[in-house]
Parts: structure tokens; C-alpha cells; sequence
């Protein structure tokens, strides 16, 4: 087993042991739980079967299989600030709509 794969391989139990114990703390939803749990999964498994990638891009008609890897994190990545990014326009309005609130609250005063 190469370096990068021992490497990878517990970064990945780590991340998967962190994310049971938010989901015992409840900071993980069910739904963010499972996500990371699979996303982790996923991780073990192209660490322990790295020729898979390469299945996977010839599959999609990608030179490499680090190739897909590389095009599947930017995407991966692009979705959680997508997400992040809906997550703060909501706070963005939950935060103006109380000061709203609380303003007229005050003015009544």
C-alpha cells in the first residue's frame, strides 16, 4: 500500500468517526450524516481499488481515471457552495426580517 493511501485511508476513518459523533451530538441531520458517510465510503473505496477511476473514465470518455477524480471533486465542491451559499441568503433574510421586527417592536415602545 502506498503512502497516499494510508494517508487517505485514515483521513477517511477519521472523517467518518467525526461524523458519527456530530450525528450523536445532532450537529449532522440525517440527511448531511448519510451524505458524508457516503462521501467517505466512496473515498475508502477508490483509495483501496484505485483502478476503478479508470473504469469510471472510460466509462464517461475520460482520458484518466485521476482525470475523473479531479472533475467529480470540482463538482462535489461546486454543489457545497452552492449549498452554503443558499444557507446564507436564508440567513441573510431570516436576519433582516428580526431586525425588522425588532425595529417596529421599538418604535411601538
Amino acid at each position: 500500500m502506498l503512502t497516499y493511501q494510508i494517508i487517505l485511508l485514515l483521513l477517511s476513518i477519521i472523517g467518518i468517526a467525526l461524523g458519527i459523533f456530530r450525528y450523536r451530538n445532532e450537529s449532522f441531520s440525517n440527511s448531511v450524516f448519510a451524505l458524508w458517510t457516503f462521501v467517505w465510503i466512496i473515498i475508502i473505496i477508490v483509495t483501496l481499488f484505485p483502478a476503478i477511476t479508470t473504469h469510471f473514465a472510460n466509462l464517461f470518455g475520460i482520458g484518466r481515471g485521476l482525470d475523473s477524480v479531479y472533475i467529480v471533486s470540482i463538482l462535489f465542491l461546486f454543489y457545497i457552495v452552492f449549498k452554503l451559499y443558499n444557507k446564507i441568503e436564508q440567513q441573510k433574510k431570516r436576519i433582516n426580517e428580526l431586525v425588522s421586527q425588532l425595529t417596529l417592536k421599538e418604535n411601538e415602545e
